[in-house]
């Protein structure tokens, strides 16, 4: 019997995405499971901490999922759990260890697993509630956040790899140094 189809339908679309996110998650978190205190919170020059970064991505994913998908505000209570502050820059406390950033990421991970996990392949793709942003409404489809987060997330784990190069000597391992098709 020949059979065509367009898709996988034994899953959502989605989780595709999903997977991709928590790839990327999973590097994060591989990059800083050895990482001392003093590493996390040591000031590099001009740089963010560590734990400065690992902090605004969790600010971002919760802001994305709650304003962008979900149509809600982060509430008063998130706002400060999550340490946001008013001015546009990347910090944290000081008085926190590795495990209090890990909770917040763990915590707004959840948060977008469960959205994602209930979204239908047609929803996923539709620009979901309007947004304002720098006086200019937007409208983004959960797809797009989801790419989005992807590559923000990389961003700052790249940056946040650069901040313990220079601290501590440490490097990040990416295992594309071991293909072969670094020479094409």
């Amino acid at each position: 019997m020949l059979e065509k189809t367009l898709g996988n339908y034994d899953v959502h679309d989605s989780s595709h995405g999903m997977k991709a996110l928590k790839e990327t998650r999973e590097k994060l978190l591989y990059m800083v499971s050895k990482i001392e205190d003093q590493e996390l919170h040591y000031h590099y020059s001009k740089f963010p901490t560590v734990a400065g970064y690992l902090l605004h991505i969790a600010q971002i994913e919760l802001w994305w999922v709650k304003n962008a998908l979900m149509g809600e505000e982060v509430t008063k209570d998130e706002k400060e759990r999550f340490y946001f502050k008013e001015e546009q820059v990347i910090t944290a406390p000081e008085n926190k260890e590795l495990s209090w950033f890990l909770a917040r990421l763990a915590e707004v991970r959840e948060m977008s697993r469960k959205f994602y996990n209930n979204l239908s392949d047609v929803d996923y793709r539709k620009p979901g509630p309007p947004v304002e942003i720098n006086g200019e409404v937007h409208a983004y489809s959960p797809e797009w956040v989801i790419s989005h987060l992807i590559d923000h997330e990389a961003y700052h784990r790249g940056q946040a790899a650069m901040v313990l190069k220079m601290v501590s000597g440490q490097r990040e391992q990416w295992e594309h140094f071991n293909t072969p098709y670094l020479s094409l």
